[in-house]
């Protein structure tokens, strides 16, 4: 992220947090990650994968029935990478038969610090209120390995974050929308979408992103 950029969203938030009632929170709970991919102009898609996420929010109001609610998460996201044949390819090049049924298969696997940055529209529904929430994220990558499986073993490669073709790029970033249903005690149940809109990959004629369905549960301090 440019430094201008993050001046920007460092004054928003400041000045969010100056003139809003605030409350602070934590939150956390699971998350069906995956990626979708490029090749040489091919779209393909991987498997999803369990992930999960887990930190801290802030909510300010800004407006009648609208609120900032920034979020502070560890986020774990990956996918398993699309079936490329690995088993049918083995028994092609060595002549030999049964291959094709191989339990062969990759996983990606990365951990990130992210910060949605979302506002949302609370509506009365019974006791609580019903959440509907959109904005951007910015997510920043800590670390990240392939796992890679053929007949029952096992091999961990680690990913390299940097500019090289070969390294992935520590900065994602995209969308998430989310609904959710809070309670006056400041319990919050929260359902999302975020699809990634950053290429992971450094080279010309491949495209990584990530996104990620999830569900969390989270309290805020200060409510009734």
């Amino acid at each position: 992220m440019k430094p201008v950029t993050r001046l920007f969203f460092v004054l928003l938030l400041i000045q969010t947090v100056s003139f809003a009632q605030v409350r602070l929170g934590i939150t956390g709970g699971g998350q069906l990650v995956n990626q979708a991919y490029t090749f040489d102009g091919q779209p393909m898609s991987g498997k999803g994968i369990l992930g999960y996420h887990g930190g801290f929010m802030l909510d300010a109001i800004v407006a009648d029935n609208i609120s900032f609610r920034p979020q502070l998460l560890y986020s774990v996201k990956g996918s398993k990478l699309p079936d490329l044949g690995i088993g049918q390819l083995l028994g092609d090049l060595g002549g030999l038969t049964g291959f094709g049924s191989l339990d062969a298969s990759v996983k990606s696997i990365m951990t990130y610090i992210e910060m949605p940055l979302q506002l949302v529209y609370s509506l009365d529904a019974g006791p609580g209120w019903i959440n509907l929430g959109a904005g951007p994220y910015v997510a920043y990558g800590l670390s990240g390995k392939t796992v890679s499986s053929l007949a029952g073993q096992n091999e961990t490669t680690p990913i390299d974050f940097g500019s090289g073709e070969d390294q992935a790029k520590r900065l994602d970033y995209g969308l998430r929308v989310s609904v959710g249903y809070e309670l006056p005690s400041g319990l919050v149940l929260t359902g999302f979408y975020s699809p990634g809109l950053s290429n992971l990959t450094h080279t010309a004629d491949q495209k990584v992103k990530n996104t990620a369905f999830g569900l969390s549960l989270g309290f805020l301090f200060g409510g009734e």
